[in-house]
């Protein structure tokens, strides 16, 4: 990491605040992504993280069985999503599974809509 760039531009030279660095975009991704290993989200992270209401993600994605299957960790060992065991219990979500699974099914969560 560097805190000077000089562009040989005049020899002008930029100094960034103690509070920046500069990364190559592969290592942001990769760091993005390491931030999320290993963490929880909540419903209410998932929701605001997609930015669709309560009902629709419980009617459209987490109750539908052929979804659930695949997601809830009482199914499926690969799973991700820890379902309440009672009304009013707390879903919990294993983050990077739960981006990647929106990430790559975009598409097809959507088409249904």
């Amino acid at each position: 990491m560097t805190d000077t760039i000089t562009i040989k531009l005049d020899n002008l030279t930029v100094q960034l605040p103690e509070s920046h660095v500069i990364v190559s975009k592969e290592e942001y991704l990769h760091l993005q992504e390491e931030a999320s290993q290993g963490r929880y989200m909540t419903l209410a992270q998932v929701l605001d993280m997609l930015q669709v209401s309560r009902p629709w993600l419980l009617d459209n994605i987490l109750y539908k069985p052929a979804i659930r299957s695949q997601i809830d960790i009482d199914y499926n060992k690969t799973g991700f999503v820890k379902y309440p065991q009672n009304k009013g219990g707390k879903y919990l979500f294993l983050a990077s599974k739960t981006k990647a699974f929106f990430e790559q099914h975009f598409s097809e969560l959507l088409k249904e809509t």
